[in-house]
């Protein structure tokens, strides 16, 4: 399929701060997302990332600060007057109407003429996959087919922006990574700006061009997938974003490493670069070990603190073990 001229824009947030009541969901944010980029904010559940999404849908206003989309201010503007479509987790699909009659809903709302409503839905429907199920009650479809129904009616109006908020999160493993990789690829074909909030660090590894790491309604670190994985920042990110060991105790952390860190600093290592040796390394206890497919999943006590290694499945082992840092970094230690 050829890539299509889809519009898309920049979204460029300047100093956005949200409150609700005592709690200060979004805290002087700042970033800039480049037209057609698939851009994700990944965080934990109350970091604030849905609400800055909603800001942008229009959903919430700010308390301070501006929303711009391409060349406009939209900050006060009505969802319905921005340039968007959103895909919800919960899909929101209207259960009494027909696979069709959902699709072309946006388009009525914008009162399009029938010939443009019948050729935007069948055009939708055919980029998901679902071309001639136009007339399907929705109750009909299985979890994957009304996420897809869901996409190809935020497809039809033809945004500038599509926001995503968890759209996968209901779906089965195999059938999430299924639509990963075909939602990867239509947005790559579209060139639509895309902005993906999401939990599962491996969503946002896979999907995006850039990640924004939230925490605590604020924005860490930016940057591309691979970039963020190999170089945190911070303790936080490190951990979030690859399960990273994470050693504050000096001595222990300069026996890895073979030097300590700095004031303020502390040791980050990959599980996978946690690794047993027959001679040399660090002495640890075998507490627990999974099987995991790939890999093997080892528990270990070294010196009182706990840390995790992924080593080869079939990896014999004795209760007691060696291990050593094959890579490793100093980070912010988290306030």
């Amino acid at each position: 399929m050829s890539a299509t001229t889809n519009p898309s824009a920049a979204i460029k947030l300047e100093n956005v701060t949200k409150r609700f009541g005592d709690t200060l969901a979004v805290n002087d944010v700042s970033v800039h997302i480049k037209p057609g980029e698939f851009f994700s904010l990944l965080g934990p559940s109350g970091c604030g990332k849905t609400t800055l999404l909603r800001m942008i849908a229009g959903f919430e206003q700010p308390d301070t600060g501006t929303v711009h989309i391409g060349d406009r201010d939209v900050t006060r503007q009505t969802p319905q007057a921005r340039p968007t479509a959103m895909v919800f987790q919960s899909y929101a699909l209207f259960p009494t109407m027909t696979v069709g009659e959902n699709v072309a809903y946006g388009l009525k709302v914008q009162k399009q003429a029938r010939p443009v409503i019948t050729q935007r839905v069948t055009s939708a429907l055919a980029r998901v996959g679902m071309a001639g199920l136009e007339k399907r009650p929705v109750t009909q479809l299985s979890g994957g087919q009304q996420q897809r129904v869901a996409l190809a009616r935020a497809l039809a109006v033809q945004p500038e922006v599509l926001l995503f908020d968890e759209p996968l999160s209901n779906l089965d493993v195999a059938l999430r990574e299924k639509t990963r990789a075909e939602l990867k690829l239509l947005q790559h074909e579209l060139g639509t700006t895309s902005l993906y909030v999401t939990h599962d660090q491996q969503e946002a590894l896979a999907l995006s061009d850039r990640i924004a790491v939230m925490r605590e309604g604020t924005i860490l670190q930016v940057g591309p997938p691979e970039k963020l994985y190999a170089e945190p920042d911070t303790a936080f990110v490190a951990q979030f974003l690859g399960g990273s060991n994470i050693i504050g105790e000096t001595s222990l952390a300069a026996r890895f490493a073979g030097n300590g860190a700095t004031q303020g600093e502390v040791l980050a290592i990959r599980p996978e670069h946690l690794q047993p040796v027959t001679e040399g390394g660090i002495e640890a206890k075998l507490r627990a070990r999974q099987f995991l497919g790939t890999h093997a999943e080892w528990s270990l006590d070294v010196e009182g603190i706990e840390l995790r290694a992924f080593v080869p499945p079939g990896t014999k082992a004795t209760e007691s073990v060696r291990v050593r840092a094959s890579q490793w970094r100093f980070v912010k230690k988290d306030d």
